[in-house]
């Protein structure tokens, strides 16, 4: 019989690539240009210049407003839309680290006692069954199947907690009920779990091989393993990426410029980054400025400055650029269409960096505590720690004190007690 640690284990080396499948998915589902050109999105979208109403989720940092008479042109809506989905991601990931970060703290002080207290009871609770596996004279026969499923559960909830079965008593247990090994049963759980991860890729007309993948397997062979499947899936993408983009008909003179267009952007995207930051180092370095106020404040804006460089952050370049031009020269103009074009090509390059450090967040390691199985490849992570906590020491009470009467005289009533139990819950979910 195939257990949970086959899935347990392939679940840990999936943490990592689900989130680039639900990218896949994602891709396959969008409809509009990379680039970002117009979309309905522009009907809220604000004119960048002052008397119109902001669109949401346009930084007002960044955001290009409108003159009279003048309105936005195609180049500066796209700006706008790719600052605004910046502020957007970075908000979202803000939150969801926080929302994470104190998910975590909690299960360390609240949940993860209350958790080994747990796998101790069951662990207590099965050894006391054990003796009324094989008794005549104790059980009829049907009581001891059903008592035997009841083991099998608990046995199959220990190894989905534990990863393994450790105890040689409990294995001799397991070997009782199931009638094979456990080491048997955990290599049919493998390979299992092994054809289900192959079906998936298929689906994708992805073909990997999971034989490395064994039940002994170490910790660096599945962190190996997760980043070769999260490397073939965004290859996977990358190449429908680039087929959505080309074509058996000749290339139209509008999609020719376009190319041209985004050939030339990507020549200098490179240089934009550190132009950008001479430029701006040049006129905010304090030590060139003499009045001491300036000085200060161009103090502390030079180390934005170098932050964002050094984190190749082009949003933060420009929100410096902008509030210098803006309070300093008061000439936008000097936002040209070139510029904004190979700005727009950046910026798109850090949304979709973004995008993907926002998907993968939860399958960071640090979070591995806290993330729950929810079926074979995907899970979620446990963020209603009270409610759990509540649920765990309810299970703990009772669990408590089925250990005390089974241990008593009154073991066999127990037995039975829960028996009936089992057999009412059965009846009851079908």
């Amino acid at each position: 019989m195939a257990v949970q640690r086959g899935r347990s284990v392939v679940r840990d080396v999936t943490n990592n690539a689900h989130h680039a499948e639900a990218r896949m998915r994602r891709y396959r589902l969008k409809t509009s240009d990379p680039v970002f050109e117009e979309t309905t999105m522009a009907d809220n979208q604000t004119s960048l210049f002052g008397n119109e109403r902001a669109g949401r989720g346009i930084s007002g940092e960044l955001a290009l407003r409108a003159q009279p008479n003048r309105p936005l042109t195609k180049l500066q809506r796209t700006f706008n839309r790719l600052v605004g989905r910046i502020d957007t991601l970075r908000a979202a990931l803000a939150r969801d680290t926080c929302r994470l970060d104190a998910a975590l703290a909690y299960y360390a002080q609240h949940l993860h006692p209350r958790q080994l207290r747990h796998t101790v009871l069951r662990k207590d609770i099965l050894r006391a069954l054990a003796p009324f596996l094989d008794t005549p004279r104790l059980l009829r026969k049907n009581e001891q199947k059903t008592l035997q499923v009841i083991v099998a559960d608990q046995l199959d909830a220990l190894v989905e907690t534990e990863g393994s079965l450790v105890d040689a008593d409990l294995r001799t247990v397991f070997e009782r009920v199931h009638r094979v090994s456990f080491d048997r049963a955990e290599q049919e759980g493998f390979e299992e779990a092994r054809s289900m991860m192959e079906e998936a890729f298929g689906e994708f007309g992805i073909d990997m091989d999971f034989s490395d993948l064994q039940p002994n397997a170490t910790e660096e062979g599945l962190a190996a393993k997760a980043a070769e499947m999260t490397e073939r899936l965004r290859q996977k993408l990358a190449e429908e990426a680039g087929a959505s983009t080309r074509s058996d008909r000749p290339t139209s003179k509008r999609q020719s410029a376009k190319e041209a267009r985004l050939q030339q952007a990507e020549e200098i995207r490179k240089k934009s980054l550190a132009t950008i930051y001479r430029q701006l180092a040049k006129v905010l370095h304090p030590d060139l400025e003499p009045d001491p106020e300036r000085k200060q404040r161009k103090s502390a804006l030079m180390q934005d400055l170098t932050t964002a460089y050094r984190n190749n952050d082009l949003h933060s370049l420009l929100r410096l650029e902008l509030e210098w031009i803006e309070r300093e020269e008061g000439d936008l103009e000097r936002l040209t269409d070139e510029k904004l074009a190979v700005y727009n090509h950046v910026l798109k390059e850090q949304v979709d960096e973004l995008q993907r450090e926002l998907d993968e967040l939860p399958s960071h390691p640090r979070y591995q505590p806290i993330m729950v199985e929810e079926g074979p490849f995907w899970i979620r992570a446990r963020t209603v720690g009270p409610a759990e906590a509540w649920r765990l020491d309810q299970e703990i009470t009772n669990m408590e004190a089925s250990l005390s009467r089974l241990r008593t005289d009154e073991a066999l009533a127990e037995v039975r007690s829960a028996i009936q139990a089992f057999r009412a819950t059965s009846q009851g979910r079908r």
